[in-house]
């Protein structure tokens, strides 16, 4: 699904809860606990998109439900099913120095410190360690995110410089 870059996901529609037309929303976001403060929101599945007015956001285990205006049985959140649950792009967080949005780093291009440029950053790969960049260009690289690799990230430029591990770069 092709989320439009002025939106920011915050959350995927799981399914239904209860009665009253609840959605379960898996959070994707550092910063879950803003969802209880969401009013507003924007609903996008490949097919269409919908702003909506968001009436109520409650925690559930790892998950939080979210009632919106309009929608008031599990019928109606049934054709949401998957669909991103998004925000404008000057609503999200602003992050401490150093850190970065995933939807700022796709598609910067990735260069060594030697100047070689290596593609652009295609998918991010959340893992329990750290992130992993999928970079796409003359051939695929995964480029960890840490900061013996990553040496520098330019939002400017629109560009990350890293230091390839040994083996990095050798054709497999």
């Amino acid at each position: 699904m092709t989320v439009p870059p002025a939106l920011v996901v915050v959350g995927r529609v799981i399914r239904p809860h209860g009665l009253r037309g609840e959605m379960r929303v898996q959070p994707e976001t550092d910063f879950p606990e803003r969802l209880e403060m969401l009013g507003q929101a924007v609903l996008v599945t490949d097919e269409r998109s919908e702003a909506v007015r968001i009436e109520a956001v409650r925690r559930a285990g790892d998950a939080v439900l979210v009632k919106v205006a309009g929608i008031d049985t599990p019928e109606a959140v049934d054709p949401w099913r998957g669909a991103a649950l998004a925000v404008p792009r000057e609503m999200a967080a602003p992050l401490p120095e150093g850190r970065h949005y995933i939807f700022d780093i796709l598609g910067m291009t990735v260069e060594t410190d030697q100047g070689q440029v290596l593609g652009t950053v295609d998918e991010v790969i959340r893992t329990p360690g750290n992130d992993v960049y999928v970079v796409r260009g003359a051939r695929e690289l995964l480029v960890p995110a840490i900061s013996s690799v990553v040496l520098r990230i330019d939002p400017t430029h629109r560009r990350i410089v890293i230091r390839p591990m040994p083996g990095m770069l050798e054709e497999s």
